[in-house]
């Protein structure tokens, strides 16, 4: 197209704000509508209010929010990259605890001198984005891509280390930009947190969005970060220049895989050919499949074995670790840090974790263990009052058992 146009949508609450960019020779034009209450209300001909002020619905990208997606942050290089795209789907629930069928997702590379390299995972539940798309295409507005909040601020930043911090009703999502570069995006419970966040990252620029003056003036640093106050059509308009720029290439948690449709007689061909071959093979087939199940039965045999065994040594190994558990928890009488921050570990990793590896800093820690689920222990040590930006620095792996190995590192509060 000589004269690209894109339309951006957002969803802020319960109301969608649309926006439009466009570009003409050098000059590069946006507008902005606001549908309130679109969520709740009946679905009406979204068309008609885009006609009336001139939008054209080619290239229509929607911006899901931060505080209702899946968000995982990976520390990896960029020549795996590729592997992990290849193999994610095999080990999404690994990293976000719901199979590939119950979620959209895609990820996102970042790269920086200071925050190094990293692989973001994101993922929203289908039942979720469904029902938002449905009401939108029932208007006459379906989306052709659908991207996450964060990365719809990239084109909205500069060069400096950028932070854009959103309020979601009652909490907020603080998300960091160097070079144009999405380098981390955490939801923050609180104020206190947030200034925390502020202070640990020192920005160049704070860009504040549904945030009020008087609201902001408690988590300001008193370094000298230039502060810019956003209005909610920010990130509809930077959606719209996500799509007018192709600045995400590819990104869109709605790909799905192309699949080969073959012409109706071209199927019963191929039926037919299959129940002439099943005519003349079937008895083969029976007597295969009772040596087959003979077979596996005394596979399984074998298997269980061992498997009780590891279970009756994974027996005395709990009884012992409970009466160690015990002795420490007699040991415990002063606030000694480290000792506190074994103790809330102990207490938020399941019974079916080990930890093999323990590492205490003066502000964080790094754990190496094999459990049932590396997310399941993520996601618990994320609810720990104790622990903040917890996150994996390497990829799952299964082991020969059926177990995950994984490697966690966080902060210490």
């Amino acid at each position: 197209m000589f004269f690209p146009k894109s339309i951006g949508l957002s969803l802020h609450g319960n109301d969608l704000i649309i926006s439009k960019a466009s570009q003409k020779f050098l000059k590069s034009t946006s507008q902005s509508i606001v549908v309130d209450d679109f969520l709740i209300k009946d679905s009406l001909d979204l068309k008609l209010i885009m006609d009336a002020h001139g939008f054209q619905t080619m290239n229509t990208v929607l911006s899901w929010p931060r505080e209702r997606a899946i968000v995982r942050e990976i520390e990896l290089p960029g020549s795996n990259i590729k592997e992990l795209r290849e193999s994610i789907s095999y080990q999404l629930d690994s990293f976000v605890l719901f199979p590939e069928e119950e979620v959209y997702y895609d990820i996102h590379p970042s790269h920086s001198d200071e925050y190094g390299e990293k692989v973001f995972i994101f993922a929203v539940k289908k039942e979720e984005l469904d029902g938002v798309i449905v009401k939108l295409e029932a208007s006459n507005l379906k989306p052709d891509r659908v991207i996450i909040s964060p990365l719809s601020y990239i084109p909205l930043v500069n060069n400096d280390k950028v932070a854009v911090i959103e309020k979601c009703e009652d909490r907020y999502t603080f998300n960091l930009y160097v070079d144009k570069s999405l380098v981390s995006t955490s939801l923050v419970r609180n104020k206190n947190l947030l200034k925390t966040k502020i202070i640990e990252n020192k920005p160049d620029e704070l860009k504040f969005l549904e945030c009020g003056q008087e609201e902001t003036i408690d988590v300001q640093s008193e370094d000298d970060a230039n502060i810019e106050y956003w209005d909610s059509n920010k990130q509809s308009l930077g959606v719209a220049l996500n799509g007018l720029t192709e600045i995400l290439g590819r990104f869109n948690v709605l790909k799905v895989k192309t699949k080969v449709r073959i012409k109706a007689f071209a199927i019963m061909g191929i039926l037919s050919i299959l129940v002439l071959a099943f005519i003349f093979i079937l008895p083969g087939i029976f007597r295969d499949k009772k040596v087959q199940s003979l077979q596996a039965i005394d596979a399984k045999l074998k298997k269980l074995r061992p498997r009780v065994m590891v279970s009756n040594r994974l027996r005395e190994e709990i009884d012992s670790i409970s009466e160690i558990n015990d002795k420490i928890n007699e040991v415990v009488q002063k606030n000694s840090r480290r000792i506190d921050v074994v103790a809330e570990l102990t207490k938020a990793l399941p019974n079916d974790t080990w930890v093999r590896n323990l590492l205490i800093k003066k502000d964080g820690f790094e754990i190496e263990g094999i459990g049932l689920s590396g997310s399941k222990v993520l996601t618990l040590l994320e609810y720990s009052p104790r622990f903040d930006s917890v996150s994996f620095t390497s990829s799952v792996v299964k082991d020969k058992s059926g177990k995950e190995k994984f490697k966690i590192k966080g902060g210490i509060k």
